[in-house]
């Protein structure tokens, strides 16, 4: 590789293991921190089976930076903590209902499957695996999960099957990016893990959706699919120029 190049998943990597772990505690604070606040700032509506409407907040935006700023092993555990205090805000200050395991768990799971996808490969306790294939993995489980019960609207899978694409690309082909160059480069090879971490995250919505509130699968072809693709593509470009501002501005402590 090029002296003037990285890699993202070496540079997470480098940057987590550069740092102090007063720094990394900080950082992941600050992550969980702002997930929390901005489960309280409205994105789009939520329609349930019994008609209670619930809010999609702006935090979808801020989980896939988890996985992009801490690694998988780091993200998923601050993603966790920032799923509960935004769970704790969302319904003891915004009075939204959402304090459910799999709405909990959504950004711990993007955390970990976007920071996976970084790299080829991760080393886990001293064993190296291909993170990508375990994104992938997953991506395809909660597809075949889907469509058991809701394979009359097969079509609402089609982000998750781009993600899963996109991780095998990514398992295929290090993405690099040179810190010299344009911001807008470094946004189009930032794009793909914070499409990754968004659609994870709303896996575990889905799963909500179709196995706790059991909703038919005309809702999710005919209503939210539309509303879901407007809602995703929004958080995963707005994540990706935080992710982009992030790195930027404090690459030298990133380093």
């Amino acid at each position: 590789m090029a002296e003037d190049a990285y890699s993202p998943t070496e540079e997470a990597l480098q940057r987590v293991e550069g740092r102090s772990s007063a720094q990394v505690f900080a950082v992941g604070v600050i992550l969980a921190s702002v997930y929390g606040v901005s489960t309280l700032l409205p994105m789009s509506g939520f329609i349930a089976a019994v008609g209670v409407t619930s809010t999609i907040s702006f935090s979808i935006c801020i989980a896939p930076l988890f996985g992009i700023l801490l690694g998988p092993a780091r993200g998923f555990a601050f993603g966790l903590v920032g799923g509960a205090v935004g769970s704790y805000f969302a319904v003891y200050i915004g009075g939204v209902p959402l304090a459910v395991p799999t709405v909990v768990l959504g950004p711990a799971m993007s955390g970990l499957f976007t920071g996976l996808c970084l790299g080829r490969t991760t080393t886990v306790r001293g064993l190296t695996v291909p993170g990508p294939i375990f994104a992938f993995l997953y991506l395809i489980l909660i597809i075949v999960l889907y469509l058991i019960p809701d394979y009359a609207a097969w079509w609402f899978m089609a982000p998750y099957v781009l993600a899963a694409v996109l991780c095998l690309c990514l398992q295929a082909r290090e993405v690099e990016f040179v810190p010299s160059a344009k911001r807008f480069a470094l946004y189009v090879k930032l794009l793909p893990f914070t499409l990754i971490g968004t659609i994870t995250d709303f896996s575990m919505m889905t799963m909500g959706a179709v196995y706790l509130l059991g909703l038919p699968a005309t809702l999710f072809g005919y209503v939210i699919f539309p509303v879901m693709l407007v809602e995703r593509t929004t958080a995963t470009i707005v994540s990706c120029i935080i992710a982009a501002a992030v790195i930027v501005t404090f690459r030298g402590s990133w380093r």
